[in-house]
């Protein structure tokens, strides 16, 4: 009985001292006070609901979207919870899991964010130049547009129409043994398909489609390309886990991905993307490896440097949404993005990157140089 009696007094100092931190808006204070609390076995809704907050407030949203899901995990229906997990999901960019919580939110609070269970989520369009400096290659452009939308709250469908144009030159001998140089154009139409669904609030799967319509050489391919993944979502860590398959341009094709995305901060304010893959193509298997890390410059603009290192012909990135079947083979990638927050709905981005290339016909190695601006509206 005495044990119980100054469990219950340690519960209602606990209590006292965070709603004073609560109302004193000492965010910092709580954190550290609940933290200790919570280390000490002091562990109740009404305080994990005031550290998570303080979290929230401060920005750390993978701190606070953790502790609202403790607090799910013991009582599904807990309305402020949810709400803030859902904000946190927001905030964070994924709207996969955002809609999970919003399925289990109540029709006023549904009602008042404008939430449904279908309908558009995004709208963007991207268009890029890539200049180079070997003399038997044009310059090549490239044009995207995408729409992502909400099928139920559990799933997600991204979709996209691509297409790509370059002019190739490709030096020969004719009858009397002189050099001449022969244009074929290279154009490629893309079609991309990703599904996604949240078995939980933690675990998602991935599947998705791309189709390739390529005519280079009056020769015309159809490639068919799927990818089947698993994506966890942790406190300040995301992992996922995925398989591309299919043939490109009549070959047999696989690659094995792996890929962790970890937030320090809990937020976009500084965070790295680390990707290995294992690509599996012609008997051979290549090792390629990704690094991100991206921070925010100033108010609404983020910047987001990359490298990609080891052979990429016909390498798949982004869940398979960007495929690197070029003539030329790169060898060496590295850029640097911004990114723009123009006002609530819309999110400018400007990209550049760097490229070591290897001719195909020829013993060249030249460079590249690529140019991409794109335009996102979240609705």
């Amino acid at each position: 009985m005495r044990t119980g009696r100054c469990q219950e007094s340690n519960i209602q100092a606990a209590d006292s001292i965070s709603t004073d931190l609560y109302n004193k808006g000492s965010w910092r204070q709580l954190i550290s006070y609940g933290s200790q609390a919570q280390a000490n076995g002091i562990n109740f809704p009404g305080l994990r609901l005031k550290v998570a907050f303080a979290f929230f407030i401060t920005g750390n949203y993978k701190h606070a979207l953790n502790e609202y899901q403790q607090l799910l995990s013991k009582d599904t229906y807990n309305e402020t919870a949810r709400y803030y997990a859902y904000f946190c999901c927001k905030f964070l960019n994924d709207d996969l899991q955002a809609a999970y919580h919003a399925s289990f939110m109540d029709k006023e609070a549904v009602n008042k964010e404008g939430l449904k269970p279908y309908g558009l989520i995004a709208v963007g369009a991207e268009s890029g130049v890539k200049q180079n400096n070997d003399v038997n290659r044009d310059n090549g452009f490239y044009e995207r547009i995408t729409t992502s939308n909400r099928l139920n709250w559990r799933f997600q469908l991204d979709q996209s129409l691509a297409y790509f144009s370059q002019d190739i030159f490709k030096l020969t001998n004719d009858i009397d043994n002189d050099k001449t140089s022969t244009r074929s154009a290279d154009l490629q139409k893309e079609y991309y398909a990703k599904l996604s669904y949240s078995a939980s609030e933690n675990l998602s799967l991935i599947g998705s489609f791309h189709y390739l319509n390529t005519k280079f050489n009056n020769t015309i391919y159809n490639s068919n390309l799927g990818l089947i993944g698993l994506k966890y979502t942790g406190t300040y860590t995301d992992m996922q886990a995925d398989i591309n398959f299919g043939r490109l341009e009549n070959k047999p094709v696989e690659q094995y991905n792996t890929k962790v995305i970890y937030y320090p901060l809990g937020n976009f304010n500084l965070y790295t993307i680390s990707r290995a893959s294992v690509l599996h193509l012609r008997g051979a298997n290549n090792f390629i490896v990704s690094q991100a890390a991206g921070f925010k410059l100033i108010k609404n603009t983020w910047l987001e440097s990359t490298v990609i290192l080891g052979d990429e012909d016909d390498y798949f990135d982004a869940d398979g949404l960007y495929i690197y079947n070029a003539i030329d083979k790169t060898t060496l990638r590295c850029g640097e993005t911004v990114f723009y927050q123009l006002g609530t709905h819309a999110q400018l981005q400007i990209s550049y990157a760097f490229e070591k290339k290897a001719d195909t016909y020829q013993s060249i190695k030249y460079d590249q140089n690529s140019v991409t601006l794109g335009v996102l509206w979240k609705f």
